[in-house]
């Protein structure tokens, strides 16, 4: 039953995926998000990350149920995927607050992961949200400070921050001229 279940979950993402190079977004966030739904029904996460999984004792009562680590590493990575590919489709609609949102949901399973950490950046920084950007660019640039992207990102925010900061200091001044 296990395998049928792990089959399914992982044909909605590959099918996702499918639908996600031909460009159909929408078909394919239906298919990320069945198999999200099959992930969490194993594997949820209450709203502040803890686990709400029949992979814990202490929210069943302590009974012991038998899931193999190869099991629990398996739904979890499958999960962080879907939720890294959510992203993506979203930044592409350029819905930021989304987008912002499925790659939190990413870092959560791995906060050092590139591909979520650059999404959570562009989300953020879409969305005006400059420091939570900057820690994101930065996290990136100790993990693989060699990339240019990482590094080109890391100089357009930082002619952001200096336009934002500027406007910023326009504004006070003219609140204070009148």
């Amino acid at each position: 039953k296990q395998w049928y279940q792990r089959r399914v979950r992982v044909n909605y993402k590959q099918s996702g995926n499918q639908f996600f190079k031909s460009k159909e977004y929408n078909k394919a966030k239906k298919r990320y998000h069945c198999a999200l739904l099959q992930t969490r029904a194993i594997s949820s996460r209450d709203t502040v990350g803890r686990s709400m999984s029949f992979f814990d004792n202490s929210v069943n009562d302590g009974l012991k149920y038998s899931a193999s680590a190869n099991f629990k590493k398996d739904v979890e990575s499958l999960e962080a995927d879907c939720n890294k590919n959510m992203a993506m489709i979203f930044i592409i609609e350029e819905n930021w607050s989304k987008g912002l949102e499925y790659s939190q949901k990413a870092l959560d399973f791995n906060d050092s992961d590139e591909k979520s950490l650059y999404r959570y950046h562009t989300c953020a920084t879409n969305l005006g949200l400059i420091d939570e950007g900057k820690a994101a660019i930065e996290k990136l640039l100790t993990i693989n400070p060699s990339s240019n992207l990482y590094r080109q990102a890391n100089q357009n925010l930082q002619a952001q921050t200096r336009k934002q900061t500027s406007k910023q200091k326009e504004l006070y001044q003219n609140m204070f001229k009148g």
